[in-house]
């Protein structure tokens, strides 16, 4: 398939693909980050990784804009993503990413350090963010995981500069958006990152160039 495109649109193969690693990764994402938060919130421990400076950092509502078009950039992967090995990697990334975390999750539950505060004009999007998800699940941010690993997987599937330059300024929005809509802290985004590094590496390119 040519790197030539950006994107293009499934073909039947990768439709059946997409429908079932994507159903795979999603369970196995709300099955472990669900019980995770349920486990989390009963521990009478959580575990602070932030320093008391980050509390300074201002809640800018607006970027809670970045921080849900994670759902969009997932969307888009599906047409970017050309080949069956590439989704099938991406999506067994994913799907480890879910395993490792909720480990760390559930032996290391975190402690949020911002207080959480519904904005005026942005209720419906923070009131829906707080009732799905308790404060603990915080290191490493699968939100930055999965942005990232979405990220590097689109860019490996393509050679346009101009888009790839996109990628790179979307991650940054999506990163910077966990923290200023007071959700996560900078080691939660480091270590986000970080795994997602250590999963493209060992696993979407092993899956993709092995096929």
């Amino acid at each position: 398939m040519s790197k030539d495109k950006i994107a293009t649109i499934p073909d039947m193969e990768r439709f059946k693909v997409i429908c079932l690693y994507v159903t795979l990764s999603t369970i196995a994402f709300a099955v472990i980050y669900g019980w995770c938060n349920q486990q989390a919130a009963l521990n009478p421990v959580h575990y602070s990784m932030f320093t008391q400076w980050e509390l300074k950092i201002p809640l800018i509502p607006w970027m809670i804009y970045p921080y849900i078009s994670l759902n969009l950039l997932l969307v888009v992967a599906a047409f970017v993503l050309k080949e069956v090995s590439s989704v099938k990697g991406f999506c067994m990334a994913l799907i480890v990413a879910a395993v490792i975390a909720g480990f760390v999750f559930y032996f290391l539950p975190g402690q949020l350090g911002f207080i959480r505060e519904t904005v005026p004009g942005y209720e419906q999007y923070f009131d829906f963010m707080f009732a799905i998800d308790h404060p603990h699940n915080l290191f490493p941010s699968l939100h930055v995981t999965y942005s990232t690993l979405a990220i590097l997987a689109m860019i490996e599937q393509t050679t346009n500069k101009m888009f790839h330059a996109f990628m790179w300024v979307w991650l940054v929005m999506i990163s910077a958006s966990v923290v200023f809509v007071h959700q996560h802290h900078l080691f939660d985004i480091l270590t986000g990152f970080i795994l997602a590094l250590i999963l493209y590496k060992t696993v979407y390119l092993r899956i993709h160039k092995t096929k």
